[in-house]
């Protein structure tokens, strides 16, 4: 087919103005990725928002700024600050924030961690030398970041202090617009909207802040996790709560919100154990402690807002079973759910006598003996408004001295539970909380908890009668787990090879032993019934594991790799 001269200029002109478009539109991408607005882009992390979210970067602060010349050690230091901060010891931490600081002159998280840490503190309790230390910090950083995010962040939080909400509130609004990528500006302001009753603004800015984080900072899902309580959405405030804790299973906020929707389903008992374990934790912890003494107070968020007593709530239940007792005094199944309804009422006394007569009635009943250790771990509860309070911390002080141990101790460290072997699960669990306690297999019942900085997880092991038998330990270093390309030679097996060498004695080192392909080299403690085997796996400097045995468990002519599938086990 013939095409003319002109057709064929035109359709070349057309074909260079399409590529000179594409490649103008390139340069143009090009440029604006350059000197254009930076953002950032999230990804998928639970009740976060949605993955490939983009937020604008604005004037957020370099939170690694003068990290880069900074140790191990001193990132260690850092991360100590943080926990300290996270438990309440703000003063403690200011130290730690400030000695670095001093060191490392630019270094921002370190100031920001003194300014922080200075700003949580009550104005009373703020003594002279850190409110001069405080104004030194604030102009320093006000100096670098003029008229930014990060001066109406300070600002905010004085404006609180000081007790202007809307003035908070505002300034806050304006340090997420300068900085929408600012996670801690994020939470200030999740944090005041929620103190103004603007939940849903709040949830999103708490749902930002997750993302932001990445999802590592406990803050934020429980800023998010009370909006959904306050709202009476339980069933979401839940699902926070139980995947939050799964994450940071000793957060005490988180554990309080646990333990307020344990009340709301009737179970007293668990919500007790769980704010005494947010207490042991964090002892005095005002949030804390206010939950354990109104505990059976509370009326459920979204509600009419009544506050119902413990009684009041069973009385449902004593309707209908008393008079069942009364016609058939002989069935003790109807007893025993009469005394269970008067504990969760609170009502120790009446579920006491209901209790001993099962006992005498039949000495052999089963449980009945715990039963009457519940009813009898806290006197009765007068329903006078005046002694409440005195009641309320008469029950709690009683039940910590005849209650299971549910604090760790130094003799209980590494899994040296002070129980016998052979000892059955009831026994044990009348030395130790079970609410420290998951079962985790028919035969198997697992703690967990954080002493900074080592993660442990400890498994007491039953035989298949229910004796036990031995305990698997497993601690992982969570320094190392920061920074496993950075750190070489961890301390975590020396530190906790000397520990058990204070509990067990001198043990005896194995070497390093190659079995099949892994390589392990650990410490063996034995006496005439005890076998106890700590271990490092080569490749895995960040954890620890240990096994302590009833030898009489251990098949003869048991080699040391043959332990190895022990040490594996969780």
């Amino acid at each position: 087919m013939f095409v003319s001269k002109a057709k064929a200029r035109r359709a070349a002109v057309f074909f260079l103005t399409l590529l000179g478009g594409a490649f103008l539109a390139l340069l143009a991408h090009t440029i604006y990725l350059k000197v254009g607005p930076r953002c950032v882009e999230v990804v998928t992390v639970p009740f976060g928002l949605p993955g490939g979210t983009r937020l604008l970067w604005g004037d957020t602060p370099d939170s690694l700024a003068g990290m880069e010349m900074m140790p191990l050690t001193t990132q260690q230091e850092l991360r100590r600050a943080a926990d300290l901060q996270k438990s309440g010891r703000y003063e403690d931490a200011a130290e730690v924030y400030e000695a670095i600081a001093l060191q490392y002159p630019g270094a921002f998280v370190a100031e920001w961690g003194v300014v922080n840490s200075l700003l949580s503190l009550n104005e009373d309790s703020l003594q002279p030398i850190w409110r001069s230390q405080l104004d030194v910090m604030e102009k320093t950083l006000r100096r670098r970041y003029p008229e930014s995010s990060v001066s109406f962040y300070m600002d905010a939080r004085l404006a609180d202090k000081a007790n202007s909400s809307s003035t908070a509130l505002e300034l806050a609004r304006v340090a997420t617009q300068k900085a929408p990528a600012f996670a801690e500006a994020r939470l200030l302001y999740a944090d005041l909207l929620f103190k103004s009753g603007r939940y849903a603004e709040s949830a999103q800015e708490a749902r930002t802040a997750i993302s932001l984080w990445k999802g590592d900072d406990s803050r934020a899902y429980f800023r998010l996790a009370q909006v959904y309580h306050d709202e009476g959405r339980l069933d979401s405030c839940e699902l926070i709560v139980e995947y939050a804790l799964s994450q940071f299973p000793v957060d005490v906020d988180l554990l309080c919100l646990q333990g307020m929707l344990q009340e709301y389903d009737g179970h007293f008992d668990s919500a007790e154990a769980t704010y005494r374990r947010a207490l042991a934790i964090r002892p005095g912890y005002a949030f804390a402690t206010e939950a354990l003494l109104s505990l059976g107070q509370k009326s459920t968020p979204g509600t009419s807002g009544v506050s119902l007593s413990p009684q009041e709530r069973a009385q449902v239940a004593y309707d209908i079973l008393e008079p069942l007792v009364q016609q058939y005094p002989e069935n003790l199944p109807l007893r025993e759910a009469l005394g269970k309804a008067y504990l969760k009422g609170r009502d120790f006394e009446r579920a006491k006598l209901q209790f001993l007569e099962i006992q005498n009635r039949d000495a052999a009943y089963p449980e009945i003996a715990i039963r009457i250790q519940e009813a009898s771990a806290a006197p009765s509860v007068r329903e006078t408004k005046k002694s409440l309070l005195v009641d309320d911390l008469s029950r709690a002080i009683d039940s910590m001295r005849t209650l299971p141990i549910s604090e760790h101790s130094f003799e209980s460290s590494l899994g040296h539970y002070l129980v016998r072997y052979g000892a059955t699960e009831k026994e044990f669990f009348k030395k130790y909380s079970a609410a420290n306690f998951k079962k985790i297999g028919k035969s198997a019942w697992q703690e967990k908890f954080f002493e900074a900085p080592y993660f442990h997880r400890y498994t007491a092991l039953f035989d298949e009668k229910g004796k036990f038998y031995g305990v698997h330990v497993v601690v992982t270093d969570s320094n190392v787990l920061l920074n496993s390309k950075e750190s070489k030679t961890p301390e975590i097996y020396t530190s906790l090879f000397q520990h058990n060498t204070r509990l067990s004695g001198v043990g005896s080192e194995t070497g390093e032993t190659d079995c099949d392909g892994t390589v392990m080299s650990g410490a063996i403690w034995e006496t005439r019934d005890n076998f106890e085997l700590l271990a490092r796996i080569v490749g895995k400097p960040e954890e620890v594991r240990m096994i302590r045995l009833d030898k009489a468990k251990i098949p003869e002519g048991t080699r040391l790799c043959d332990y190895l599938k022990y040490l594996s086990l969780y």
